[in-house]
């Protein structure tokens, strides 16, 4: 269910109440408006925020304002608020401003000094005829640039300078990308993060941003058809035709009137059904956006990337696809500070063992906060790898319907070994071992083909050696204690039977 800021902070929607009677006590009074109260101006720019971004402002973003509409400095602020200063001012904050300078900025940068201004006049032009004296003259924003969809919640955003430079540069050049990745590592966010960058540019590269989220598979012809429907939002003249194709090249008229940025989250979702049919029209549906003449870019987010583009990508079709990988040290850390893990030599262990996914990382750290009182060291001293429930579920359905009986014992193996001495494992050990160990006749192509598809399923990791270019393989720690302790008993089928004592 979804509340507003007044809701949230159970304030008066009355606009004529004064503020004296709701605010809080946590910062001093200094400066207020004898005609805008806070609880006035957060109501309002909070529905503005929804508008475009289709999310409520955060409780520490209510923080921040409330704190910066007292003039209290980020000190003061962090003081009397449950996070950490760093957090406010070098994460959150930063972020903040860019929400609200494309909410109601009209062009220009909205930051500490100058935020009051602007929620004063968004306000007044909301409950009041006539402006306040004080407030700078500006205009909210026209909204030219508009954001239709939801894109996920990105006040927590950490890192990702060079994905977010490449891949601003990639949609200047790129008529589709596609971004995947594991289950939590940040990829849907990433693409949030792109359209909330992008929609702020003063000459911006797209007029037009569509979030459209398609993990229920829809059938072609109903995508396609929803499609048309948002895009005939600004474009409502363009004709509705009867066939999937006729509907597709409309589509395809409205990406070339337009220039459009198209986010399609969890889109390997579409190629993941068994009907054959099905998947051929996704195939044929990408291929004409691909190959069709326009300004638009189609980003696309998924845990896989589907066998039908390969095609495309041989045929140097305009798609790049990109592996987000976890965060790195220094914004995995900002992470884990925000949850009031301090301790540097045991945050860095966590990074480690969880290669920085942002989702596991938040998982463990609720743990040790809600299980260990907030104390890494106590954690360690009974120490366990977490698998989060979304990661499990993937791993899940890879062992019960992905994963064919040679990439299994491939990857009960590996959790095997490196189990037991902790080194990656060459490419020679593993075709020599995992014949031994099964009793098998695999060639050395049958084992290329599914150490690719693993690596492609981002299931393992490769190593190369710097000197002698060698090439060993890994798991992820949460990966490896999914597979040997096997909490559905999933992975040990009756074709694996004889690792069951090993890896138990």
């Amino acid at each position: 269910m979804d509340f507003n800021a007044g809701q949230r902070l159970n304030l008066p929607l009355n606009p004529s109440l004064s503020s004296a009677t709701i605010r809080g006590q946590n910062f001093p009074e200094q400066n207020f408006s004898k005609t805008v109260t806070f609880e006035e101006a957060l109501i309002v720019v909070d529905d503005l925020v929804f508008t475009k971004i289709g999310r409520r402002l955060s409780e520490a973003e209510i923080t921040v304002l409330k704190g910066t509409w007292n003039d209290c400095d980020y000190e003061e602020i962090a003081e009397n608020s449950p996070y950490s200063l760093n957090y406010l001012q070098r994460r959150l904050a930063p972020q903040l401003w860019d929400v609200l300078s494309a909410t109601i900025g009209n062009g220009e940068r909205v930051y500490k000094k100058n935020l009051r201004n602007f929620l004063e006049l968004v306000t007044h032009k909301k409950y009041h005829t006539q402006p306040p004296l004080n407030a700078k003259q500006v205009t909210p924003a026209d909204n030219s640039l508009q954001i239709i969809g939801q894109p996920p919640d990105i006040s927590s955003f950490y890192g990702r300078v060079q994905e977010l430079a490449d891949l601003e540069e990639l949609v200047t050049k790129q008529r589709c990308i596609s971004l995947i990745g594991v289950p939590g590592v940040g990829k849907s966010a990433l693409a949030a993060k792109l359209i909330a960058t992008l929609s702020i540019k003063s000459q911006p590269r797209f007029d037009y941003f569509f979030w459209k989220s398609v993990s229920h598979a829809p059938l072609v012809q109903d995508l396609v058809s929803e499609l048309i429907e948002q895009i005939q939002t600004v474009e409502p003249s363009l004709n509705f035709p009867e066939y999937t194709q006729g509907r597709i090249t409309v589509l395809i008229k409205q990406l070339q009137s337009r220039r459009c940025l198209l986010v399609l989250d969890e889109f390997d979702a579409l190629f993941q059904k068994n009907n054959f049919e099905q998947r051929l029209e996704y195939e044929t549906f990408f291929r004409r956006l691909l190959e069709d003449q326009h300004q638009s870019c189609l980003l696309l987010t998924g845990r896989v990337f589907p066998n039908e583009f390969d095609s495309l990508i041989r045929a140097k079709r305009s798609i790049q696809y990109l592996k987000i990988k976890g965060l790195d040290a220094d914004a995995a850390m900002q992470l884990l500070a925000a949850q009031g893990l301090t301790n540097p030599q045991k945050c860095h262990e966590l990074i480690k063992t969880y290669s920085g996914n942002p989702l596991e990382l938040e998982t463990v750290g609720e743990r040790i906060n809600y299980f260990f009182g907030g104390s890494t060291e106590i954690f360690f001293e009974n120490q366990t790898t977490f698998v989060s429930s979304e990661l499990e579920a993937m791993l899940d359905k890879m062992f019960t319907q992905v994963l064919n009986k040679i990439q299994k014992q491939i990857m009960i193996y590996l959790a095997n070994e490196i189990a037991s001495n902790s080194q990656s494992i060459s490419f020679i050990k593993l075709l020599t071992n995992v014949n031994q160990r099964y009793k098998a006749s695999l060639s050395t192509s049958e084992l290329v083909k599914a150490l690719e598809k693993l690596e492609r399923l981002s299931l393992l990791e490769s190593i190369k050696h710097p000197i002698t270019k060698e090439i060993t393989f890994t798991l992820q720690p949460v990966i490896k204690k999914y597979i040997l302790t096997d909490p559905q008993g999933l992975v040990h089928s009756s074709d694996t039977l004889p690792t069951l004592a090993i890896a138990s």
